[in-house]
Parts: C-alpha cells; structure tokens; sequence
C-alpha cells in the first residue's frame, strides 16, 4: 500500500465516511505532512499496525491514546476532513487551500447546510437564489 492509499484509508476510519474523495484526501495528506512530517508517517504506521488487528479502530485508538503527538495528529486529520482547516503544530491554523476544499467539509453534511458565504456549485448557474435550494 502506499501513503495516499492508506491516508485515505485512514481517514475513513476515522470519520466514519465509507467514501471519502481521493483527490481531496491527497491535498489533505499533503498539507498534513508539511505540518507534521514527523507525527503523520507514525500516524500511518500505527493505522498499517492496527489493520492487521481484529478491531482496526480500537487498535488505533490505544495506539493514538497512548502518544500525544500521535493524539494530535490524529485529532488535525479528522479536524481537516471537517472543516478543511486544522491547527499546525505552532498552533496557528491552516486554512482550507480553496474554495473547494471548504466547500466538501464534512460539517455542511452533518449540520445539513449550504456553506456558509459561498454559492452552491451547478446545476445553479449563479450563486443568487442559493438559499433556494435543499442542501
């Protein structure tokens, strides 16, 4: 398996989300390793561990438990995939990247929302009337 494969992998373990966009989780695994490019390949390693395991989750989560740094990581990559923005290690945020990536947070399905400040993408072919339409 490679890097990108078990990111996404990763992700949706640790989401919930059975389907998470491949393209998006790159961007995510790549913002997250420039922050992180010590905690986030221990963070795969402790996934690739805990898959061989009976209980993937609760093996990852013992794994995550018992490292802070492991915890925090863990805790930016679920955060990322919410809100397309996480905390670096300074503790200053990183925003979402772009509009797009704003735009497939998590939290607009969980709240069933519009993103806030932006047009739904087509069939509208303008933003006006957004509010219109069901998210």
């Amino acid at each position: 398996m490679t890097d990108a494969t078990d990111f996404l992998a990763l992700s949706e373990l640790l989401t919930g989300e059975p389907a998470l966009d491949g393209v998006l989780a790159e961007e995510y695994r790549d913002r997250l390793a420039a922050a992180y490019p010590a905690d986030l390949p221990k963070l795969l390693d402790a996934y690739r561990a805990a898959v061989t395991q009976g209980n993937p989750l609760g093996a990852l989560t013992a794994a995550v438990n018992a490292d802070p740094k492991l915890a925090r990581v863990t805790r930016e990559t679920v955060t990322v995939w919410y809100t397309a923005q996480f905390t670096r290690p300074d503790d200053k945020p990183d925003p979402p990247a772009t509009p797009q990536q704003y735009r497939a947070g998590l939290i607009w399905q969980v709240i069933q929302a519009h993103p806030t400040a932006t047009a739904p993408m087509p069939p509208a072919p303008s933003g006006y009337g957004y509010w219109t339409q069901h998210p």
